[in-house]
This record gives C-alpha cells, structure tokens and sequence, in this order.
C-alpha cells in the first residue's frame, strides 16, 4: 500500500506539522512555560496556568497524535489495515472539534477518518470498502 494511501501516514503527517507549528501559534505560551524552568512550569503561577496551558495541550496533542498514528501506519504497512473503531474515533474528534472551534484544523480529521474507513475496509473485507464488498452467502 502506497504511503499515500495510508491513514497512519497523514496522521503522522499532521502531528509533525502540529508541534512544528506551536512556536508559530504559542510563542508568549512557550516563552512563558521556559521561563518558568519547564518542571512544573504549568503549576507555578496559577495567574499564568491559562496561558501556559494552550501550549502544553498542543504540543501534547501533537505528540499523541503522531504515537497513534505510528502505530496505524505500522498495522497498515502489515496490510492489517488501520485499526477498527480508529476511523469513527477521527470522524467523532474532528466534527466535536469542528463543532466547538470551525475555524480550526479539525476539518483535517475528516479524510484522515475517511482513509481509515478504506484502510480498513480493504484489510478485512478484500479491496472492495464496507458495504461494496461483495459476500457468498
């Protein structure tokens, strides 16, 4: 399967450019957490929690983001395809997301949750998607 094909792929994808873009978006957040020595940064000041927070879930998401989706691609690269429940998991995040704050990447869950779907589809049901695959009675 071709990388372009894989969800795991563009999961990876979006979690680099994710943590890559915190400088970028949450400069004074990142500032301010390295000021604070890092340890404990977001504990320190309870005034400053706010700011500092936005960063450190950020960058947390990204990182979580790009776990997951080494572990799709490997599953994929096997042909066993991306994990089930993984493609509702993206499709359910990205509309929660995409519900609280439109003007946001979260509409970038859902062809990832899409090629999921496919990924899937084609591990267990041959290379035909869900409800395409022919079945013998």
């Amino acid at each position: 399967m071709s990388l372009a094909r894989c969800s795991g792929f563009w999961t990876v994808l979006l979690a680099v450019v994710h943590v890559s873009t915190a400088p970028l978006f949450y400069a004074d957040s990142l500032r301010s957490i390295l000021e604070a020595g890092v340890l404990g940064a977001l504990d320190k000041d309870p005034e400053l929690a706010t700011l500092r927070g936005a960063a450190f879930w950020y960058v947390t998401v990204g990182l979580f983001l790009g776990l997951v989706g080494v572990m799709v691609l490997r599953a994929e690269r096997r042909g066993e395809g991306a994990p089930r429940g993984f493609a509702g998991a993206l499709a359910a995040t990205g509309v929660w997301g995409v519900v609280l704050t439109p003007a946001s990447g979260f509409w970038l869950f859902l062809p990832l949750a899409w090629l999921a779907w496919r990924s899937t589809a084609r591990a267990h049901r041959g290379t035909e998607p869900a409800g395409l695959a022919t079945r013998a009675p």
